[in-house]
C-alpha cells in the first residue's frame, strides 16, 4: 500500500520512494507527494529521478499512479520524487478558494454546490440553482475575500463517521468508514481527501468572472490567484484602451459606445436601402431590355437583390464578382437542380428562390448557365 505523505504534510516537495508495481503508462510507489485526480483537482505532475511524470491518477484500489509519456521504470527503481511545486500550488490554492467560495454561497445566500471543476485558468462551481442575479455573485465575491483577508486556518482532521455525521455538514458524506474533514475557522467543515493551503490568505484574491447554465443549474465561473490578478489586469489595460480609441472618460465608456453603436445601426440601414435601390435599379434596366433569361454579373450583393426577386415569374440568375462569389436565381427547382449540377455550384432554397456559392470565373459560369437555361 502507498504511504499517502501529501496528507501528513501537504507542503512536502520530494521524498525518496521505491517503484512496487509498473503499469501500461505508469508506476506505482512505496511512498509519495504526489495527488492523483480526484473531486475534479488536477493531479500532481514532476520527476521521478529521470522519469517525466506527466499526471497522477487513482488505480483500481485508489493507489496514485504515477502517469509517464516516455520509457518505465522497473519493480525496484529507488529515486527522488519531486513536485512540480508551481502546478501543485497553484491548485491548492484554486482548491481552498473553491471550499471558501462553496462555504460562502451555502451559509451567506443558502445557495449549495453540485459538482467543481479546476481548470488551468478558471474555477467553476455548478451550483443547485437555476437563476443567480450577477449582484449576489458579486456580493458572494467581495465576502470571500473578506474571508481571504482575514487569514482564516484551514487544516484537515480524519474521524470516524458517526462524529463526521454529527457535525450536520453542509454537504452530505459520500464515502464510508474514517471521513477526512476539512475545517476553514470559524466558517465551515466538510468532508474532502484533497490537498489545501493552511491559511486563507495565500489564496491571493477571488474575482467573479461570469455563469453559464447547465443541466438546469447555473455554473459560476471564477479566477483565483495569479489568474485572477492577470484577469484584472488585463480588463483594466482593456478599458484603458478604450477610453483612448473612445476619447472618452472610463465611466463614459458604455455610454460612448451605446451611442456609436447607435449611429452604425442607422449607417447600415441606410447603406442596406441605397444598395436595394442599386439594386433595383439594375435589375429593372435589365428587365427593360427584354432579356429572357436575365442573366448578369453585379459589384453588389446578391442579398441586395433577394426581396427584389420575389414574386417575379422571369428565369433571373445573378452573380456577385466579390470574394463571397456568391448567387441567387429565380426559377423552377427542376432547373435550379440542373444548374447546380452542371456548374457545381454549393446552395439551396425553397419554391422558386435559391441562393448560394459558385466557384471559378463568374463569367464563365454565366455563360454557361446562359446555355443551360435556354435549352
Amino acid at each position: 500500500m502507498t504511504e499517502l505523505l501529501y496528507y501528513a504534510d501537504g507542503y512536502l516537495r520530494s521524498t525518496v520512494a521505491t517503484v512496487t508495481e509498473v503499469r501500461e503508462n505508469g508506476f506505482v510507489l512505496d511512498r509519495t507527494v504526489f495527488y492523483p485526480e480526484a473531486g475534479g483537482q488536477p493531479g500532481d505532475r514532476g520527476t521521478f529521478g529521470p522519469y517525466g511524470i506527466t499526471d497522477t491518477k487513482k488505480g483500481e484500489h485508489g493507489e496514485p499512479v504515477h502517469i509517464t509519456a516516455g520509457d518505465l521504470p522497473s519493480v525496484g527503481d529507488t529515486y527522488t520524487l519531486t513536485l512540480d511545486w508551481d502546478h501543485r500550488y497553484k491548485y491548492m490554492r484554486e482548491h481552498s478558494a473553491q471550499h471558501l467560495l462553496s462555504a460562502t454561497l451555502f451559509h451567506s445566500e443558502d445557495i449549495g454546490t453540485v459538482a467543481v471543476h479546476q481548470g488551468e485558468r478558471i474555477l467553476t462551481i455548478e451550483t443547485d440553482r437555476k437563476d443567480i442575479p450577477d449582484e449576489v455573485l458579486l456580493r458572494v465575491e467581495d465576502r470571500a475575500n473578506v474571508h481571504v483577508r482575514e487569514g482564516l486556518a484551514i487544516y484537515q482532521r480524519e474521524v470516524d463517521h458517526r462524529s463526521a455525521e454529527e457535525l450536520h455538514m453542509r454537504r452530505s458524506i459520500k464515502v464510508e468508514g474514517d471521513v477526512k474533514l476539512v475545517f476553514i475557522e470559524g466558517l465551515d467543515v466538510v468532508a474532502c481527501g484533497g490537498v489545501h493551503v493552511a491559511n486563507s490568505r495565500e489564496i491571493g484574491e477571488i474575482v467573479y468572472v461570469g455563469k453559464e447554465s447547465i443541466r438546469g443549474h447555473v455554473r459560476t465561473i471564477w479566477a483565483v490567484g495569479d489568474e485572477a490578478v492577470r484577469l484584472r489586469r488585463e480588463n483594466e489595460a482593456v478599458v484603458r484602451e478604450c477610453s483612448k480609441l473612445l476619447s472618452s472618460e472610463k465611466d463614459r465608456i458604455v455610454d460612448e459606445t451605446k451611442r456609436i453603436l447607435s449611429e452604425c445601426h442607422d449607417l447600415r440601414r441606410s447603406v442596406r436601402e441605397l444598395s436595394e435601390r442599386l439594386a433595383g435599379k439594375e435589375l429593372g434596366d435589365r428587365l427593360s431590355n427584354g432579356e429572357s433569361p436575365v442573366i448578369f454579373c453585379t459589384d453588389l450583393s446578391v442579398d441586395d437583390f433577394m426581396r427584389l426577386l420575389e414574386g417575379r415569374t422571369e428565369d433571373i440568375l445573378i452573380a456577385d464578382r466579390s470574394g463571397r462569389k456568391g448567387f441567387v436565381y429565380r426559377g423552377s427547382r427542376e432547373r435550379f437542380e440542373a444548374l447546380r449540377k452542371e456548374l457545381a455550384l454549393r446552395g439551396g432554397g425553397r419554391d422558386t428562390l435559391f441562393r448560394g456559392s459558385y466557384s471559378g470565373d463568374a463569367d464563365e459560369i454565366l455563360e454557361k448557365a446562359r446555355s443551360i437555361l435556354e435549352s
